[in-house]
């Protein structure tokens, strides 16, 4: 009967957010979908894979359209025997994006349900984690592997729970699932978040234990979580084994180098400025609260640019004030946003009820688990603050190992975005439920709490032109006192209309909690009612940063890089930023493809019209120079920061095989260029280098089409005498980007260099069949000793790791099936036993 009781509620919960899901991403009924920045760049650098797979119905595991070429193990791989990724397909049956809102809200009732047992407060719950700003404004943005992360974060905690419980059993199938689930959706960063969150529940944990004298169980639920660990990475074993082997060759690993450009000493990892470039303000961090407290996003639509214009404008006396106006502008205004961060799209909104209901907890709830929620939840704070807390992150970045892997420091609020809601729950369900409450007590913290927080949003909304600056450092020191003190105003007219919001929400929140306090009126309309208020507020935030104007047609969807579009679609792009955003590279796809129609030979293309390393229109149609990419090869990025952060350096492009530069002047076009080195050639010469400083600033001078630079541990294969031949060459016959077949024809043994990026991994060449050793030339290309005559050479890409990985995965997955059935049989006999003797 008691499981029966539980069985409708959940169904139904689990059917509304189903609906909640699609009525909030409502274009997805009429066949529309989302158009998101970082998936156009993905579909783009992943058009080879995804080509290369519809046509051999298998995954290839380098492709060459990003940065000469790279694994691509982080740009949508799949991998075999993958279990736990198919069961994560199954739980996102939805079309992204409602089946991210589905994971979360289904994800969090989850954890309320196993938490508090009551399907009114896990409802509750979901509706408070899932509605954070900050997840509709990565989908927006097209983070789908973060929020995917994210939404494995709260099932997983309830295993933990349950660990802790001496819920053993379906405490260690939770864990290892969802665990599993979570690494499966592929953001590293995090899920290292998470557990630096669970490292303080370890210590609450401990502690508890040896008050209690239950160290014995504390001990049997840390094996148990460790095995979960153990067993969940196991069962992702070809992703993460092949990642790491990457990350080592990649941006977030070590370089061989001890210089670059300006001389600055080069760290393992990302240095300090990069990870902490995207910095949470320290008092930005009120917006959790009030969501405009420091503006919106730097596009904010909010910001009446209209009222904003004619007030400057009526401010100008002259056309110097204007050109100065023009100039001030351009280079320093940021829109509404005014913090301190280099850009933002938009606040870390947790909504003014949950913050509100999270202080109040602070009072009601006294479990143990408070202070872990306070304790994650400080240390989100200040993880996120970076470089504004500079001791903090400094510690972190020195001592904590992988640290130092990771940008974007802000991103460790996720932790607060979990936290805050989950101890709002756990304090509005102590304020009905925990009888050591006396009404009393609850009654005076209630209208204290709320009097100050109520007191001080007044004090903002009176005087906050007096309290905060509401314009950035840049601002103030490149724009006109007169027009700074107009935008001031502007923003202070946007911080006042959501202190008003914030007031009002805390202060009906707090009216609807004093309700019992004098009526009979049961707590689950109560309950009921704060679930829709924080509904509203939410919804109403995260509409203005993802609504139907991030939706297309299908058409621009399936191809965000069309060479035509129609009337219709032009006439949107005029008031459709996501359509507008497509439709204004049509003119460089168009010349794109007409060199693809014209010349199907094997080349790459530098394209100076579109940020070339920060873009991937290039690589949905050829081999790219460039790309967008968050870990790209190290050695590739030291060749980008040498020769091409100033200036464009031919004779780099040349070795690269660039046979088209895209540029314009009054029209787009591809210029050709006829001294690209080709796909391979022989060299005459050869230079040895005593380390990558030399490698690197060496390649720059000389010719790369007779001579090559090599490490000097390679001299002792490769002495050649210095010669010429005209009449020897390399020719690619066949092109795959995991299998490369060449002829060649030389009269002497001599050194054949490839424009082939060097990966010291999973490449393996053969020479009519015998296996040769690689070499790495001109600091990243590869090279072979090739003997005289007329051969074949074949390049083949099967990464061993991948095939480990697979072994390993099926291995954990069996142990996990075959633990997990032992131990439900084990507690199903000890049931009976226990049945039998009480009968």
């Amino acid at each position: 009967m008691k499981k029966n009781k539980y069985l409708l509620p959940v169904l139904g919960c689990l059917i509304l957010f189903i609906i909640i899901s699609f009525a909030y991403f409502t274009p997805l009924l009429s066949g529309k979908y989302i158009s998101q920045p970082d998936i156009i760049h993905y579909k783009g650098g992943a058009h080879e894979l995804e080509e290369y797979r519809k046509a051999h119905g298998k995954d290839t595991y380098w492709s060459n359209s990003m940065f000469g070429g790279m694994p691509t193990y982080q740009m949508g791989a799949a991998y075999p025997s993958d279990v736990i990724k198919n069961i994560d397909k199954i739980l996102r049956y939805f079309p992204a994006p409602a089946c991210y809102l589905f994971l979360l809200l289904s994800g969090f009732f989850l954890l309320g349900m196993v938490w508090l047992k009551n399907w009114k407060y896990a409802l509750l719950g979901s509706i408070m984690f899932s509605f954070s700003t900050y997840f509709f404004i990565i989908i927006g943005a097209g983070h789908n592997a973060k929020v995917h992360t994210i939404a494995y974060f709260a099932p997983f905690i309830a295993g933990v729970y349950l660990l802790y419980q001496k819920k053993y059993i379906w405490g260690f199938i939770l864990t290892t699932i969802f665990l599993s689930l979570q690494i499966a959706a592929n953001h590293p960063q995090m899920t290292y978040y998470l557990f630096l969150a669970l490292g303080i529940f370890g210590i609450v944990e401990l502690i508890h234990a040896i008050r209690k004298k239950t160290i014995k169980s504390f001990f049997i639920s840390t094996c148990f979580f460790i095995i979960s660990i153990l067993l969940s990475v196991g069962m992702n074993s070809s992703r993460l084994l092949s990642t790491y082997e990457y990350s080592k060759e990649t941006t977030r690993g070590k370089s061989e180098l001890t210089i670059n450009k300006n001389n600055k000493e080069i760290n393992h990892g990302l240095d300090n400025d990069y990870i902490t470039h995207w910095s949470y303000g320290i008092l930005e961090t009120a917006n959790l609260f009030i969501p405009n407290f420091m503006g919106g996003g730097n596009n904010e639509k909010a910001f009446n640019q209209e009222h904003l214009q004619t007030e400057l404008q009526q401010n100008i006396n002259s056309e110097k004030d204007s050109r100065e106006l023009q100039q001030s502008l351009a280079s320093s205004f940021s829109g509404s946003y005014w913090g301190e961060q280099p850009g933002t799209s938009g606040p870390a909104y947790e909504g003014a009820i949950v913050v509100f209901l999270a202080i109040l907890a602070l009072f009601y709830y006294k479990g143990r688990y408070k202070w872990w929620l306070i304790g994650a939840t400080i240390l989100s704070f200040l993880l996120a603050w970076g470089k504004n807390f500079g001791i903090f992150t400094n510690f972190m970045i020195e001592h904590f190992p992988l640290y130092n892997k990771f940008r974007a420091v802000s991103s460790a609020l996720v932790i607060a975005e979990f936290t805050i809601p989950l101890l709002a729950l756990l304090g509005i369900y102590s304020y009905f439920k925990d009888e050591t409450l006396s009404m009393q007590y609850k009654k005076k913290v209630l209208l204290t709490t709320s009097a100050i927080i109520l007191g001080l949003l007044l004090i903002f909304y009176f005087f906050g032109m007096n309290l905060f600056n509401f314009h950035t450092k840049i601002e103030g020191e490149k724009i006109n006192n007169t027009f700074l003190e107009i935008i001031r105003k502007e923003r202070f007219v946007l911080f006042q209309a959501d202190t008003l919001r914030t007031f009002i929400f805390v202060l009906l929140t707090a009216i609807i909690l004093y309700i019992p306090q004098k009526t009979q009126i049961r707590p689950q309309y109560i309950i009921f009612t704060i679930t829709f208020l924080c509904l509203v507020d939410l919804w109403g935030v995260d509409k203005r940063y993802l609504n139907d104007e991030n939706f297309v047609d299908r058409q621009l969807y399936k191809n965000p890089f069309p060479t035509e579009v129609s009337e219709s679609q032009l006439q949107l792009a005029a008031t459709d930023p996501a359509v507008a955003r497509i439709v204004n590279t049509v003119p460089v796809n168009q010349v794109l493809d007409e060199i693809k129609q014209k010349d199907p030979s094997q080349y790459r293309v530098f394209n100076l019209l579109l940020s070339p390393f920060n873009e991937t229109n290039t690589s949905y149609f050829h081999q790219s120079i460039g790309g967008y990419h968050g870990a790209k090869l190290r050695r590739y990025q030291d060749l980008i920061d040498f020769y091409f952060s100033d200036s464009l350096n031919l004779p780099i492009l040349d070795m690269l095989n660039t046979k088209y530069i895209i540029t314009a002047d009054s029209v787009i076009h591809a210029l050709p260029n006829p001294n690209n080195n080709g796909n391979a050639w022989f060299v005459n010469e050869i230079f040895f280098a005593n380390n990558a400083n030399e490698e690197i600033s060496q390649i720059g001078k000389i010719n790369t089409k007779r001579q090559a630079i090599l490490n000097k541990n390679f001299q002792k294969d490769l002495q050649f005498a210095k010669s010429t031949d005209t009449l020897s060459y390399i020719e690619l016959k066949q092109y795959e980007p995991n299998n490369l077949i060449y002829a060649t024809h030389n009269k002497s043994e001599k050194l054949g260099v490839f424009s082939e990026i060097y990966y010291p991994h999973g490449w393996k060449a053969t020479i009519d069949g015998k296996e040769v050793p690689i070499y790495r030339a001109n600091y990243i290309l590869r090279a072979l000793k090739i003997p005289a005559g007329n051969h074949t050479i074949n390049f083949t890409f099967d990464p061993p790791v991948i095939y480990k990985g697979r072994i390993i995965t099926l291995i954990s997955f069996s142990i996990f099936i075959i633990l997990s059935v032992a131990l439900l049989v084990w507690d199903y006999k000890k049931k009976l036993k226990k049945l039998s003797i009480s009968l």
